[in-house]
C-alpha cells in the first residue's frame, strides 16, 4: 500500500503521467504485478503459518482483494490529481488503467496463491510467484526483439503501444479481446486452485470435483485463443505481415515488401529507392552493408498500426535490419531517416545495434537521431538543420547539447530536439570524419571527443557562421512552437482532433470544423494551430467578424500562421465574390515570410486574379475549392485543362502536369511540363518547381541522361541546390548498377 501511495504520488508530478490513461497503465501495469504476486504467496503462507484452515474460495477473495487495494491506492492519487492537471478522456483513460493493472493485478494475486499452496517454503514459494510476471515482461521483451511488432501485450501489464511519438492513440479493441484471453487465462488458474486445494494447506493435492473439467476447458480456450494472436492482432509476426501485403521485391541492397496492387513501375521505384539510401547512407557513414536492408511499405497508418504498431510514427528496428513506413508519395520522403538507423547498426554495439553506452544497453537517443538526421540532412521550408538551429539560438529555443546527447532527449520537443541532435552530428562529421563520429556513435558518449561545455561551445561557433536566408526567424518560430508531449495537456486528444480537423476541412464541413477548433481551444488556448482554423472555418461559414476576432486572437503567433489565417479570409471572400479584398490581401501576404509552396500558390492567386475572366473561376475551384470542398484528382484534371484553353501561358499545363505526376503518371506528365516550359509561366518560383518536377520525371521514366542534365540545370537554382546534388547522386548510383 505504501509503495502504490508513492507511485500515485510519483507519477503525479508529471504532466503526462499524472493522469489516467496508457501512460500511467503502463507505469502501474510494471511495477504493481509483481507485488500483487507476492501478496497472493504470502495470504497462503500467513493462513498455513496461523494453523487457518480457510476454503479455496476465501483465500482467493482475500488475495484478490488485497491487490485490488493495492491497485485503488495509486489509481485514486491519479484520480484525485485529475483536479490539478486536466484529463480529457477520463473515462477512457480509467478503461486504460482498469484493463492494464487493474486485470494484471488479480492475475498476479492468483498465481501468487498458486505457488503459495504449491511450494512449502515461503521465501521459495514467494520468489516463484515474483519471478512469473518478471518472466513474462522478458518474454515481452524478447517478442519485442524478435518480431516486427514494436508493440506488446502482456498478461500482466496489459498493452505497451511502442512509440513515444505516436501521440493519437485510443483504446484498441484489441486490448479488450486480448484481455478476454488473460479472463480464461485466470479462470485456469482460479479453477486449477480450487480442485488441487486441500484444507490442510500442507499442499495442492490431486484435483477433483466439478472445477478440475472447468480448468481444463478454460485452459484449452486460452490455447486455441493465444495460438490465434496474428488473427486477433495481438501480435504480428513477420510471416503474417509479408502475406498481408502480398508483394516482395529483391533489389541489390534491399527486400522490399509492399501492397501486391502497385504497379510494376511503382515496385521497381521503390527497390531502386531503397538500394540508393542504403548505399548512400554506408558510404558516408564509412561502414560495409553487407546484410540487405528488409523495408516494409504499408498501405495506410491503420493496417501499419495493426501490424506493427506504431500508427503515423516510421519506425526502423536496426538489429533486424528493418524499416517500416506507410505509402507516401516518391521518392519516399522518410526512407532515407529510417534506413540511415539500420545501417548505423554497423557501427554500435548491444543486442538492438543503436548507439549507446555500456556496451549498447543504454541508449543515446540524441547519437542515434542525430546520426539519422545528418546523414539524410532534410530541407523543410528551404532551411537545412543547420540554419534552423542558428535561428533557434537567436530565438533562444534551442536545446542545451547535455539534453540533447542523453535520455533527456525524450523529454524534449521532438522537432527542437531531431534538428539539434541532427545539426550537431553533421558538425562532428565535418569536424572530426566519418571515422570518429562512428566510434562515438559505438560507444554513445562524447568523452572521446571533449567536455560536453567544449564541444557545445564549438557547434554554437560553427552555427554563428551560419547564413539564414530572409524569413529564417518566423518560419523557425512557426516549425518549432509545439510543446513536448510530456508538457502538453491531453496530446492524445488534441491529436485525434487535429486529424479530425483535417477531415472536416477537406469535407468542407465548416461546423464540424469549428467545434473541433473550439474543443481543442477549451483544451489548449496556446494551440495556435486550431485558432488559425477556426478563422478560416468561421470566414467560409460567413461570419467574418467572428473571424477578425480570432485573428486578433492570434496577436503574437508566428508571422506564417497569421498568414495563412489572412489567407483563409481572403479564400472566403474570393468564394464570396469580393475579388479586390482577396486581391489586395494576397498582394500583402507576399511581402511575409513563407514557405516556397504558400508563396507558389498566392502568386498564382494572386496573378489570375489580377488577369480577371474565366480563368479565375477555374484556379479558385482548384486552389480553394468548390463550396469549400477540395477537388478530387478527376475534377483538378479538369480545371486544368480549362485553365490552359484559357491562358496564353503555360500556368494550365504546369498545373495539369503536377496532378500526373501526383497520380504517377510520369510519362504523360513530361509533356505536359515541357509545354508549360515552352509557353512560359508567371513567377520564378513556378519555373523552379517546373524545372524539379521535369527532373523527376524523367528519371522515373528510365531516361538518366535527360534526368542528369534538368536537374545540372536545376543545381544553377538556389532554391533547388540541395535536392538537386541528391539526386545527381541517385543517378550516379543508378548507373552504376
Amino acid at each position: 500500500m505504501v509503495v502504490g501511495f508513492c507511485l500515485g504520488v510519483g507519477l503525479s508530478f508529471s504532466r503526462l503521467l499524472g493522469v489516467q490513461g496508457v501512460e500511467s497503465a503502463l507505469v502501474l501495469g510494471l511495477v504493481l504485478p509483481p507485488l500483487c504476486a507476492a501478496i497472493g504467496a504470502r495470504t497462503v503462507i500467513a493462513a498455513r503459518l496461523a494453523g487457518e484452515f480457510p476454503t479455496a474460495g476465501a483465500v482467493l477473495r482475500r488475495a484478490t482483494m488485497s491487490a485490488i487495494l493495492v491497485w485503488l491506492i495509486p489509481v485514486t492519487v491519479l484520480a484525485v490529481n485529475q483536479i490539478r492537471v486536466r484529463n480529457c478522456t477520463p473515462f477512457e483513460g480509467l478503461a486504460f488503467v482498469a484493463l492494464g493493472p487493474g486485470v494484471g493485478v488479480l492475475v498476479a494475486a492468483l498465481v501468487g496463491v498458486f505457488f503459495g499452496a504449491w511450494v512449502r517454503r515461503p521465501r521459495r514459494a514467494t520468489l516463484l510467484a515474483v519471478l512469473v510476471p518478471l518472466l513474462s515482461y522478458g518474454f515481452g521483451l524478447w517478442a519485442f526483439w524478435s518480431t516486427p511488432a514494436i508493440f506488446v501485450y502482456d498478461h500482466f501489464v496489459g498493452w505497451f503501444p511502442g512509440s513515444l511519438y505516436d501521440e493519437d492513440i485510443s483504446l484498441p479493441m484489441t486490448f479488450v479481446t486480448f484481455r478476454l484471453v488473460t479472463l480464461g487465462l485466470a479462470l485456469t488458474v482460479a479453477f486449477a486452485i480450487v480442485a488441487m486445494w486441500r484444507p490442510g494447506l500442507d499442499r495442492l493435492g490431486a484435483p477433483r470435483g466439478l472445477a478440475f473439467p472447468l480448468a481444463l476447458v478454460m485452459g484449452a480456450a486460452t490455447l486455441l485463443a493465444s495460438s490465434q494472436g496474428d488473427a486477433l492482432g495481438h501480435r504480428g509476426r513477420t510471416e503474417a505481415i509479408q502475406e498481408a501485403l502480398g508483394w516482395r521485391g529483391e533489389g541489390e541492397r534491399c527486400v522490399v515488401f509492399g501492397p501486391r496492387e502497385l504497379s510494376p513501375e511503382s515496385k521497381r521505384r521503390l527497390v531502386l529507392d531503397c538500394d540508393f539510401r542504403v548505399a548512400n547512407a554506408a558510404r558516408v557513414l564509412g561502414v560495409d552493408q553487407d546484410e540487405k536492408v528488409h523495408a516494409y511499405f504499408y498501405r495506410s497508418v491503420d493496417e501499419k498500426r495493426r501490424w506493427m504498431g506504431a500508427g503515423r510514427t516510421f519506425i526502423a528496428k536496426p538489429w533486424r535490419r528493418e524499416v517500416h513506413l506507410q505509402l507516401r508519395a516518391w521518392p519516399h520522403p522518410v526512407l532515407a531517416h529510417e534506413i540511415v538507423h539500420v545501417v548505423a547498426g554497423r557501427a554500435a554495439e548491444g543486442p538492438f545495434q543503436v548507439s549507446g553506452s555500456m556496451g549498447g544497453w543504454r541508449p543515446n537517443p540524441g547519437l542515434i537521431e542525430g546520426v539519422a538526421v545528418a546523414i539524410e540532412w532534410p530541407e523543410r521550408d528551404g532551411m537545412d538543420p543547420d540554419q534552423f538551429c542558428r535561428a533557434m539560438r537567436q530565438l533562444d529555443m534551442l536545446p542545451r547539447l547535455s539534453d540533447v546527447m542523453s535520455l533527456r532527449f525524450l523529454t524534449l520537443p521532438t522537432r527542437r530536439a531531431y534538428a539539434a541532435a541532427g545539426s550537431f552530428v553533421h558538425w562532428m562529421f565535418e569536424a572530426y570524419g566519418a571515422e570518429e563520429v562512428r566510434r562515438v556513435h559505438r560507444a554513445g558518449v562524447l568523452d572521446a571527443l571533449g567536455s560536453t561545455a567544449e564541444l557545445e561551445a564549438a557547434w554554437h561557433a560553427h552555427l554563428d557562421d551560419v547564413e539564414l536566408p530572409e524569413g529564417a526567424l518566423a518560419l523557425t518560430e512557426l516549425r518549432f512552437y509545439r510543446a513536448s508531449i510530456f508538457q502538453t495537456a491531453c496530446p492524445h486528444r488534441l491529436a485525434r482532433l487535429h486529424q479530425e480537423m483535417a477531415f472536416d476541412r477537406a469535407a468542407g464541413d465548416e461546423r464540424r470544423l469549428a467545434l473541433g477548433c473550439t474543443e481543442a481551444l477549451e483544451i489548449d488556448p496556446g494551440d495556435i494551430g486550431a485558432r488559425a482554423a477556426l478563422v478560416g472555418a468561421a470566414a467560409r461559414f460567413g461570419a467574418f467578424e467572428a473571424a477578425d476576432r480570432e485573428l486578433d486572437a492570434l496577436e503574437g503567433a508566428p508571422p506564417p500562421l497569421i498568414a495563412r489565417a489572412r489567407e483563409e479570409l481572403a479564400d472566403a471572400r474570393w468564394l464570396r465574390g469580393d475579388r479586390d479584398v482577396a486581391r489586395a490581401v494576397y498582394a500583402e501576404l507576399l511581402e511575409l515570410p513563407q514557405s516556397d509552396d504558400e508563396a507558389r500558390a498566392r502568386e498564382v492567386k494572386l496573378d489570375v486574379l489580377r488577369a480577371g475572366g474565366a480563368q479565375g473561376r477555374f484556379v479558385r475551384d482548384l486552389l480553394v475549392g468548390h463550396r469549400g470542398r477540395s477537388p478530387n484528382a478527376t475534377v483538378a484534371m479538369h480545371l486544368a485543362r480549362e485553365i490552359d484553353r484559357v491562358r496564353e501561358d503555360g500556368l494550365g499545363a504546369y498545373l495539369e502536369g503536377r496532378q500526373l505526376l501526383q497520380s504517377e503518371r510520369f510519362d504523360l506528365a513530361l509533356p505536359a511540363l515541357q509545354r508549360a516550359e515552352t509557353r512560359g509561366l508567371p513567377t520564378d518560383r513556378l519555373q523552379d518547381e517546373r524545372l524539379r518536377l521535369e527532373a523527376m520525371a524523367h528519371f522515373a521514366v528510365g531516361d538518366l541522361d535527360a534526368a542528369e542534365q534538368t536537374w545540372e540545370r536545376a543545381e544553377s537554382r538556389a532554391r533547388l541546390r540541395h535536392e538537386a546534388s541528391d539526386w545527381l547522386l541517385r543517378i550516379a548510383h543508378t548507373r552504376g548498377l
